[in-house]
């Protein structure tokens, strides 16, 4: 997988806003090698970030001080997702192993053992009830929270790299190397469409905030939108000239924002799907979200850094 593979190396220092600008962007070092995911807590009081160095950090988002660092993992840890509630977090690493954290407590974490290979992408039922987990061996499994016991395997035909949830819970999405998005229901369990058309492999997805469309980052640096009804693509948006690794979604569903390969973030206004902003970081973008608030966007980079950037006000 080239955006597991082909990381650059890049110069230290930190990044100032550019001349003329209102931005301020932090710089979150610690992790001592590339920063491969990141989730917000819902109420964006912290930031959890994951590393090739196979720790987990978690930081407090005003302060940028490590709140928590965990430490199970035993192989680089290759995604995250936190719960609706706040209270658990969700990781997977290159071995296959995923755990469950408990962020309230700080109770040791359970393991989930099942997928045979690596474990790209992990993601919570809305009810924070089921995690979904999906990865080089081609499943993609649904776990019991509470329990950890496995509910239900779907198998696709190729590795798969990205995952989401629907917030409303009926729809999940799983896509990867064979360039395909495979569509579901989460409470039947029946597949209702095959998206195709993306020329090269799958790496990120994310349903918008009202259900009713899939939007799909790709190597062959477009977005598309797809609607969940029909599974019909409603839209090809070009603007990147290298692989797409992340799309995320505002939490009000106004805004979006899109990382490229080679450190480029683009904000777009999600209804007319124009850009509205783009910054370039130093080296590999790896990862991108939202902050809760929408007014900032955290990205972690292949320098082993997290940069939090703050968005001009016609953005936020």
């Amino acid at each position: 997988m080239e955006r597991l593979a082909a990381l650059l190396s890049v110069a230290g220092g930190l990044l100032l806003p550019a001349a003329g600008s209102a931005q301020a962007i932090r710089e979150f070092a610690g992790h001592k090698a590339p920063v491969y995911a990141l989730a917000f807590t819902p109420d964006g009081s912290r930031m959890a970030s994951a590393s090739f160095d196979h720790t987990i950090k978690v930081w407090a988002a005003g302060s940028g001080r490590v709140t928590r660092t965990f430490t199970s993992h035993k192989a680089k840890v290759l995604a995250l997702a936190c719960s609706r509630d706040g209270r658990r977090l969700a990781s997977a690493d290159l071995d296959g192993a995923i755990y469950l954290w408990d962020l309230v407590r700080g109770q040791d974490p359970r393991r989930l053992a099942g997928h045979a290979q690596c474990v790209y992408a992990v993601a919570f039922s809305p009810d924070g009830q089921a995690l979904l987990s999906c990865g080089e061996d081609h499943a993609i499994k649904v776990w019991d929270v509470k329990t950890g016991k496995l509910r239900r395997t779907f198998r696709e035909r190729s590795a798969l790299y990205a995952l989401a949830v629907s917030r409303d819970g009926r729809y999940f999405a799983a896509a990867g190397l064979d360039k395909r998005i495979a569509l579901y229901g989460l409470k039947t369990g029946k597949k209702l469409h095959t998206l195709e058309g993306h020329t090269d492999a799958v790496y990120s997805l994310v349903f918008s905030p009202d259900g009713t469309h899939l939007l799909s980052g790709s190597g062959d640096a477009t977005l598309r939108w797809w609607a969940v009804h029909t599974g019909k693509l409603t839209a090809l948006q070009p603007g990147h000239t290298d692989p797409i690794y992340q799309v995320s979604f505002s939490s009000d569903g106004r805004r979006l924002v899109s990382a490229g390969r080679r450190g480029q973030i683009i904000v777009w206004d999600a209804e007319s799907l124009k850009p509205l902003h783009s910054h370039r970081f130093p080296g590999q973008t790896l990862c991108a979200a939202f902050a809760p608030d929408g007014r900032s966007i955290a990205a972690g980079t292949a320098k082993a850094v997290c940069y939090v950037m703050e968005l001009p006000e016609h953005v936020q």
